[in-house]
């Protein structure tokens, strides 16, 4: 749509409602029906934020990527339009906080629509256009080297505890398809099945055996600091730290390439072990 700040596209940064524009054209280019909000959070202050109407709600905040679904905390306090690049809906319900506000935008009850004349009135010039740089980087090159980082960093610190490490590489194999899974559903705001994974491991992983996975997904390379978030996560430090009979490791990194050189870089741990009664 219209009205999006080069600001992003050239800098990767921008203000919260640069975020929420590009935000909600990603996924309106995705034919989900979305718009941006604008209202306030908690703290009383103005923000904006993307909603995607459907089966249920789901409120996305353009800066983190976190989604909120219905009857969970959010930031966001009050909503009192929604606006896409075709239409403009102003909240006449009784209360304009979000737990109590129907997204039904089709009832006229509800929700009152600016014309399409008035929209056509208010338009300014249009935004000079610009071109997104192909992304250059070798992603399969950068997830090898990435790995092999990421497991050095994993030997050493069990190293610290006098653990040894053992790695297999078949059950680092089949957590490729969670990982694409996981990316397809970031993207779109959509669940995706992962019935393939599960059947993989289940395969995989003898019997008698636990396995145990924890993905993360992270905007930068930098394995140091991919390490000590991993350390920071509940259920991938416990991986690590781990002492079992048969204990074998694996980690998988894919990388995702974007334009101007932005990368999603998603990255599983995951261990299995034998069950000792």
């Amino acid at each position: 749509s219209s009205g999006i700040n080069a600001e992003y596209g050239v800098s990767t940064s921008g203000d919260p409602i640069t975020h929420s524009l590009l935000l909600c054209s990603f996924l309106l280019g995705f034919q989900l029906h979305c718009y941006v909000a604008l209202g306030t959070n908690t703290r009383g202050a103005p923000v904006s934020w993307v909603v995607v109407l459907g089966g249920s709600t789901t409120h996305i905040d353009p800066l983190t990527g976190q989604r909120y679904g219905p009857g969970t905390t959010m930031p966001f306090k009050q909503v009192d339009c929604l606006f896409s690049d075709r239409k403009l809906y102003a909240n006449i319900q009784a209360s304009n906080v979000v737990s109590d506000v129907r997204f039904t935008v089709e009832d006229p009850v509800l929700w009152k629509e600016l014309s399409g004349e008035a929209i056509e009135s208010m338009r300014g010039p249009r935004v000079p256009t610009f071109t997104l740089s192909p992304s250059t980087i070798d992603c399969e090159a950068l997830a090898t080297q990435l790995e092999s980082s990421l497991k050095r960093l994993i030997r050493d610190e069990r190293e610290r505890f006098d653990l040894s490490t053992h790695w297999n590489s078949d059950l680092a194999h089949i957590l490729l398809p969670a990982l694409s899974a996981y990316e397809l559903e970031r993207q779109s705001g959509v669940c995706v099945s992962n019935e393939d994974f599960e059947a993989a491991v289940r395969h995989a992983v003898p019997n008698g055996f636990t396995f145990i996975g924890d993905p993360s997904q992270f905007t930068h390379l930098n394995p140091k600091a991919i390490f000590a978030e991993c350390l920071r996560s509940g259920v991938c430090a416990e991986i690590i730290s781990l002492r079992g009979d048969s204990l074998e490791f694996a980690v998988k990194v894919k990388l995702y390439p974007y334009p101007e050189n932005v990368v999603a870089c998603w990255v599983m741990l995951a261990c299995q072990y034998r069950c000792v009664r």
